[in-house]
């Protein structure tokens, strides 16, 4: 069986004869677990004792100047990347000032143990909000090359694609107008707003994980599993 980490510590002590050492911080953490399970189990009856929304508010915070990517993976200063988080979830829940209760800050409170109860933060709110952390990424210059011919070309054999009747409209629907906005670029006619829109990177926890958006995917009928 999987133990909770207070009642592992307890369980190893007590079969092993060993000495337990507690912290407030070790107990508070676990009650303010036990706070965020009650509210997530009840968390549309709690709802407006906390916000005043339906559904899921996104909060996005800048972590671009502390963490950095390092191969596939995310590395740098989370404690602040979690610390930017809470404040700015603090700032949107209205109604209970939770984070001063639920955040440990005893005599034996630690850089982890403050984290670890400010995650804690997170969770019993995650019925309310859904959280993000963004690079200032983006492409500041497109160029196209060759002539206008060319691209009028690209178009018309895209064309084409669709008289082969593979089956493929699937595709071609959504790569048709991505690619009579090219034509229209090279012509003069801008949509800075579809530029802007090529792609958008969505990130997940630590390992690097992240979820592509943006008409670039219309260049692919496929995902990597095929699907």
């Amino acid at each position: 069986a999987t133990f909770h980490g207070l009642a592992a510590a307890i369980f190893h002590a007590y079969n092993k004869h060993q000495h337990l050492r507690l912290t407030p911080d070790d107990i508070w953490l676990t009650i303010a677990q036990g706070v965020s399970q009650h509210i997530n189990h009840n968390a549309e009856k709690f709802r407006y004792r906390f916000v005043n929304h339906e559904g899921k508010k996104e909060i996005g915070i800048n972590v671009e100047d502390i963490l950095y990517h390092e191969n596939s993976c995310i590395k740098g200063n989370w404690l602040e990347a979690i610390n930017r988080l809470v404040v700015a979830t603090d700032e949107a829940v209205e109604k209970i000032d939770i984070k001063s209760l639920l955040e440990c800050n005893f005599s034996t409170t630690t850089n982890n143990s403050l984290t670890a109860s400010r995650i804690v933060l997170l969770d019993a709110v995650k019925a309310y909000f859904s959280f993000k952390m963004y690079f200032d990424c983006g492409i500041p210059k497109i160029t196209l090359e060759g002539t206008l011919e060319d691209w009028i070309k690209l178009q018309e054999k895209v064309i084409k694609l669709r008289q082969l009747d593979l089956d493929m409209d699937f595709w071609l629907d959504k790569l048709d107008p991505v690619i009579w906005k090219f034509v229209e670029t090279y012509k003069g006619e801008i949509d800075e707003e579809f530029w802007a829109k090529i792609i958008s990177l969505r990130y997940f926890g630590s390992g690097g994980d992240f979820k592509v958006n943006g008409w670039m995917t219309a260049f692919f009928p496929y995902k990597k599993d095929g699907k």
